[in-house]
C-alpha cells in the first residue's frame, strides 16, 4: 500500500535543503550582526564595563527569536546555550543578571538601534517586489509600563511609540516615543524626517490627516492616501454630500479599473463587499491649495450581509496620486497591516503588552528587537509553513540545530 504524503512530510523535505553540516557550521550572519553592534555608541566608562554591549544585544536577539519575551528568560537563555554561544561571542565577565541586561539597554540609542537593524534586515533578506512600497504609520501602547499614582510614586504613563512600518518589507522601519503631553499629530514629521519616503506611499490614522503632515509629505516628494473624518467637518460633510448615490453609478456603469474596483471577502460567516471609487474632480474644492500635493478624492463603500440585516460603511480619502484605483486601494487595505502584523504580534507573539519594565528607554529598545525578530520570522514563515509563535516554540526547542537552518532560510 502506498504512503500517504503528508503536509508535514512535505514540509521536512523542504526543510531538509537548509539544514547545516554539524561539521562545517557558518557562523557569518550572526558575525555580521554582532559587527554591525558594535558600531553603537557605549556612555559606559570602559574600565568599568564588565560586559560587551554588543554580546548583549547578540544574546537579546537570539533568546527572543528562541521564544523569550523579558529579561529574565532572556539571561535563562544565555546561561542555557552558553558553550554554543562562544562559537562567534566573547561573553567576557559570563552571563549578566536580568537587571544587567535591562540596565545595558537602557543606556542603548533607540534610534541608533533601530538603523543598525534595519540595515541587518535589509542586508538579509532579498526583496524582489518592485512595487512602490506603502508605510503605514500608527501609535503602539505598551499597557503594562503604566503604574497607577499611589502613596508612595506618581503615576507612570505607559509607553506610547509611533511606529512607520513598510508594507513591502515587512518591517518597523522607525519608532519614535509619542510625548506623555500630546499625541501623535506633532509626532509625524518627526517620523517622517527619518524615514527615506521618496516614490513611497505614506498612509496613517484620520487623527493624523492634518494640513502640516501632508505638506511635509509632499516636501520629502513621497505621496500620501489619508482618510478624512469629522474631525474636518466641513470638509468631511462635502465629500459625503459629493459621493452621491448618482456619481457612484456613474463611477460603476464607467467600470474602466482606473476609477472602480470590486472585492469581496468572507468573514465570520459573511460576504463583505466593497467598492472603490476615486475621482481627479477636486476643482469644486475651494480649499483644495490648502492641502500640498491633493490630486484626487477616493471612497470605500463597504457592504456587510445581506436583506435587512445589511449594513453599510463609507469612508473617505485625500490623495496626492492621480486615478490608479488598484495602487489606492492597495493603500487603503494596507494600512491595517501596522496593526494586524506588527503591533498584534508585538502583544500576541511576543508578549509586549506584559512586560513591566519600568525605565522607558530599556522597553523600547527591547520592543526594537522585538520588531527586527518578527520581520525575520515572517520571511521564514512561507517555508516553515506554522505560525510565528510556533516557529520561535520550534526555534527553542532545538535550538543549536534549528537557528542557522532559520538563517539559511531567511537569507535564501
Amino acid at each position: 500500500m502506498k504512503k500517504k504524503v503528508t503536509k508535514f512530510m512535505i514540509r521536512e523535505k523542504l526543510l531538509k535543503k537548509y539544514e547545516v553540516n554539524p561539521e562545517k557550521l557558518d557562523f557569518q550572519v550572526l558575525k555580521d550582526f554582532k559587527e554591525k553592534m558594535k558600531e553603537l555608541t557605549d556612555t559606559r566608562q570602559p574600565r568599568k564595563c564588565k560586559y560587551k554591549i554588543w554580546d548583549v544585544i547578540v544574546v537579546t536577539f537570539l533568546a527572543i527569536l528562541a521564544n523569550c519575551n523579558d529579561w529574565e528568560e532572556i539571561r535563562w537563555f544565555a546561561e542555557s546555550n552558553r558553550a554554543w554561544l562562544r562559537n562567534f561571542l566573547l561573553l567576557s565577565g559570563g552571563i549578566p543578571s536580568a537587571k544587567t541586561y535591562e540596565r545595558i539597554f537602557s543606556i542603548l540609542k533607540p534610534q541608533e538601534l533601530e538603523n543598525a537593524t534595519t540595515y541587518f534586515v535589509e542586508q538579509v533578506v532579498s526583496i524582489f517586489n518592485q512595487e512602490k512600497d506603502i508605510i503605514s504609520i500608527d501609535g503602539k501602547t505598551d499597557n503594562g509600563s503604566h503604574r497607577n499614582k499611589t502613596m508612595f510614586h506618581e503615576e507612570v504613563k505607559s509607553l506610547n511609540v509611533l511606529n512607520a512600518y513598510s508594507n513591502k518589507y515587512g518591517l518597523c522601519l522607525a519608532s519614535e516615543p509619542i510625548d506623555k503631553k500630546t499625541n501623535e499629530i506633532p509626532t509625524i514629521p518627526i517620523i517622517l524626517d527619518r524615514l527615506k519616503i521618496k516614490d513611497t506611499i505614506i498612509t496613517w490614522d484620520a487623527l493624523n490627516t492634518q494640513v502640516k503632515n501632508v505638506k511635509k509629505v509632499i516636501q520629502l516628494k513621497g505621496d500620501y492616501c489619508v482618510p478624512i473624518k469629522s474631525n474636518h467637518p466641513l470638509f468631511y460633510q462635502e465629500l459625503q454630500e459629493y459621493f452621491s448615490d448618482d456619481l457612484l453609478d456613474t463611477i460603476r456603469a464607467k467600470d474602466d479599473g482606473i476609477t472602480y474596483k470590486k472585492e469581496y471577502e468572507k468573514s465570520h460567516g459573511n460576504i463583505i463587499t466593497y467598492e472603490y471609487f476615486q475621482t481627479e474632480d477636486i476643482e469644486w474644492f475651494e480649499d483644495k491649495k490648502k492641502w500640498a500635493g491633493l490630486k484626487s478624492f477616493a471612497m470605500v463603500r463597504k457592504e456587510i450581509g445581506e436583506g435587512k440585516q445589511k449594513k453599510v460603511e463609507k469612508r473617505y480619502y485625500i490623495t496626492s496620486m492621480l486615478n490608479d484605483i488598484s495602487l489606492v486601494s492597495k493603500a487603503i487595505r494596507n494600512h491595517w497591516s501596522v496593526e494586524n502584523k506588527l503591533h498584534w504580534h508585538l502583544d500576541f507573539t511576543f508578549k509586549q503588552d506584559e512586560n513591566t519594565t519600568m525605565n522607558k528607554q530599556a522597553l523600547l529598545n527591547l520592543q526594537i528587537m522585538k520588531k527586527l525578530a518578527l520581520a525575520l520570522l515572517k520571511h521564514a514563515t512561507d517555508i516553515y509553513d506554522c505560525s510565528l509563535k510556533f516557529l520561535r516554540f520550534r526555534i527553542a526547542m532545538d535550538f543549536e540545530k534549528e537557528i542557522l537552518r532559520f538563517f539559511n532560510v531567511v537569507s535564501r
